[in-house]
């Protein structure tokens, strides 16, 4: 079948009233994430009742961008992302940005600066599948930044494999409660909340 057929309407995005012209040519899939564009369109879909509500938003670790601009068109809320930018170029997310005529605001992470953001600057902080090509020790020091960055009862939110679902609650679950966990599609769904 021919993918000019979903040039112009991906089937998943008109379930949700949202057009992305060329999804397919614009938001190419990551490896290092290694999910397709359905995948992240669902993951999208997936995160919205969990960050319904928040008013100012991180990515972590947003890769292409592509669920950063789907959350953002669904939620409204002000987004904000972040990435090292080794695997995906900057300043083609900032043309699929204003092409797609969302307003989100990009940073570039450090692993060795922290993150590059105030003290409790966020409602709700997400990140899908960064964490797991993260070492140990960077993934601990990241999510003592989340903790940092994240308001009081602060939502921080993290998509994975079932792969290393047990390392991550193991490596943060005394810096975070866990308010909700599931599993769908080879997800990990974690959400956690800044504890005290």
């Amino acid at each position: 079948m021919s993918t000019d057929l979903f040039r112009d309407t991906h089937p998943e995005l008109a379930r949700i009233g949202i057009k992305i012209k060329n999804i397919d040519e614009r938001y190419r899939p990551l490896m290092r994430t290694g999910i397709s564009i359905d995948e992240m369109i669902y993951v999208a879909r997936r995160l919205y009742p969990l960050l319904k509500g928040s008013k100012k938003i991180l990515d972590l670790g947003c890769g292409n961008g592509l669920i950063t601009v789907l959350l953002h068109k669904m939620l409204g809320s002000e987004l904000n992302a972040i990435d090292d930018w080794s695997k995906v170029s900057k300043e083609e997310l900032m043309r699929n940005i204003q092409t797609d005529d969302a307003k989100i605001k990009l940073s570039d992470f450090k692993e060795s600066l922290g993150l590059p953001y105030s003290d409790s600057s966020f409602d709700a902080v997400y990140s899908v599948m960064f964490l797991w090509n993260l070492g140990k020790e960077i993934r601990r020091k990241v999510a003592i930044e989340v903790k940092r960055v994240l308001k009081d009862n602060g939502k921080f939110i993290i998509v994975d494999t079932f792969v290393i679902r047990s390392k991550l609650k193991r490596e943060i679950e005394d810096l975070f409660d866990l308010a909700w966990y599931g599993e769908e599609n080879a997800f990990s769904f974690f959400m956690w909340s800044k504890n005290k």
